[in-house]
């Protein structure tokens, strides 16, 4: 089963080949907790992604962070657990 490590950087590398410019959030003192691991900007649109292994599951705080983000509009907030299933959230919104 691949590492959230493994997974993160297929999903930066297949996104950057598709235009979308990527960045990993790393925790600090001064983030709010359970803000999802990726965002992807393109067109003027923000994609939060939340990466987990196969059958990894979302603690209370991430998931309260990704209906933050999605009730704010102008943002996606998604959990993804492959480069594949990340890959057809972005074609989705590709414009």
């Amino acid at each position: 089963m691949p590492l959230e490590t493994a997974i993160t950087k297929s999903i930066v590398a297949a996104a950057s080949k598709s235009g979308w410019w990527s960045m990993k959030i790393h925790g600090g003192p001064f983030q709010k907790s359970g803000v999802p691991d990726l965002l992807l900007v393109k067109n003027g649109l923000a994609v939060f992604l939340e990466v987990k292994r196969p059958g990894g599951k979302t603690s209370a705080i991430q998931d309260r962070r990704i209906e933050e983000i999605r009730t704010v509009g102008g943002a996606v907030a998604e959990v993804v657990t492959s480069r594949e299933q990340a890959e057809r959230i972005l074609s989705k919104w590709d414009r």
